[in-house]
């Protein structure tokens, strides 16, 4: 019968050994154990049209669509926490407005909502002669995992960031 003894004693072992008595996240339903949130890398600067690759922003984009990825929080606004970025849409490899500007929109990648972008006119970026871009924003309602969608015609960028308190 030494078997069956080491055999139980085995189950019982396996059993326990997702309890935790420090009241880890082994304790936590698995819904409250927040997945992190996979942030969108910029494009690096040789693989960026001419027009930005100069720049020190942290562009991501393709073809004719590119934005400044945030590297700053939000500001609290009301009961949003809004982020501003400038897009820039081209046309042979430089800015213009010729296009349209951008649609902007966002979602939550880890949980449901939705929040609402705003893209104002084109404008020039400071210092500089050659970019000018529209620029965006978007009012998150909460903190969380988001896409945000910029959309121009039939070209379209997404990036994911995590909007945090600040």
């Amino acid at each position: 019968m030494p078997p069956f003894r080491a055999l139980t004693a085995a189950a019982v072992l396996a059993l326990c050994g997702g309890c935790s008595a420090a009241g880890g996240p082994a304790d936590l339903p698995a819904a409250a154990v927040a997945a992190p949130c996979a942030e969108t890398a910029p494009t690096p600067p040789a693989d960026r049209p001419p027009a930005l690759a100069a720049t020190t922003s942290n562009w991501y984009g393709q073809g004719d669509l590119w934005v400044a990825l945030p590297d700053y929080p939000p500001v609290p606004q009301g009961d949003a926490l809004v982020l501003k970025f400038p897009m820039v849409t081209l046309v042979d490899g430089l800015p213009t407005a010729s296009r349209g500007a951008p649609a902007v929109t966002a979602v939550r990648a880890d949980a449901a909502g939705a929040a609402p972008g705003q893209v104002g006119g084109f404008a020039q970026a400071f210092g500089t002669t050659d970019l000018s871009f529209w620029p965006a924003s978007v009012a998150f309602p909460s903190p969380g995992c988001w896409t945000v969608t910029g959309l121009l015609a039939a070209e379209s960028v997404q990036f994911t960031m995590s909007v945090e308190e600040p």
